[in-house]
């Protein structure tokens, strides 16, 4: 059948899915970030960034979310002084008090990394008066900035600080196992944007392709697609979301 189903065992989220069981870890040793980027199409509604790839030659192609790893520099204090908008204690609140607030901010500064990376946007304020600014970096600028220390140096340089409210925090995924999380943040991006790699869809054409089998989601992208199928635009759903 087409129904997920959902069972922990040890640090494996083992879903089923239409033709197969699929193992998939919840993290892999270390803190990961995914982005559930979207954005209001005049002629789609909401739609929502995702990477497709028919791996292996396979007729069904994977589906995913920009996602990253959490590296330790990303808890670095020359990273955590780039944040603004949020301080390590209200980023543990929100995530989880098992983490330290230096783990806790690291996570969303990871999220602006892993942005900048997937789509060229870099959320930033800019001045004494904080004013919101959406940096757009070259692919061939940020290359050289996938190091978190060395994109904390390119904004200073800059004057920029990380817009960390543009990152709202959506949901959460813990390893039992390991204690490991996976955070999952809600990015509004502009029509515009179109990054390489990746295509703007609409969540409930993208779930009935996976109902027909033609497309395989692991049961995290599974879950985000669900839930903004609820909403009718961004408005609606940035709104759900104001307080997170």
């Amino acid at each position: 059948g087409g129904t997920p189903v959902a069972a922990h065992m040890d640090s494996v989220t083992t879903v089923a899915c239409p033709g197969a069981w699929r193992a998939l870890r919840v993290a892999n040793g270390a803190d990961r970030v995914a982005l559930v980027c979207v954005r209001d199409s005049r002629r789609y509604r909401l739609q929502v960034l995702l990477a497709t790839d028919a791996r292996g030659g396979g007729r069904t192609a994977g589906t995913w979310l920009p996602e990253g790893r959490v590296e330790r520099q990303d808890r670095a204090a020359v990273v955590r002084e780039r944040c603004h908008g949020l301080t390590g204690d209200e980023a543990r609140y929100r995530l989880g008090h098992e983490l330290s607030p230096a783990r806790a901010l690291g996570v969303w500064a990871a999220g602006v990394r892993v942005l900048l990376a997937s789509t060229g946007v870099l959320p930033a304020v800019s001045g004494a008066g904080h004013v919101p600014v959406r940096r757009i970096v070259r692919a061939q600028e940020r290359r050289s900035l996938n190091d978190a220390l060395a994109l904390a140096a390119h904004a200073a340089r800059v004057e920029l600080r990380y817009d960390i409210g543009a990152l709202r925090f959506f949901s959460k995924w813990v390893d039992p196992d390991g204690g490991t999380l996976k955070g999952f943040f809600l990015v509004h991006l502009p029509e515009r944007v179109r990054p390489m790699g990746f295509r703007w869809q609409e969540p409930e054409r993208a779930l009935l392709r996976w109902h027909d089998r033609g497309l395989f989601l692991d049961f995290q992208t599974f879950a985000c697609l669900r839930t903004l199928t609820d909403f009718s635009s961004c408005d609606s759903l940035l709104s759900e979301y104001s307080g997170h």
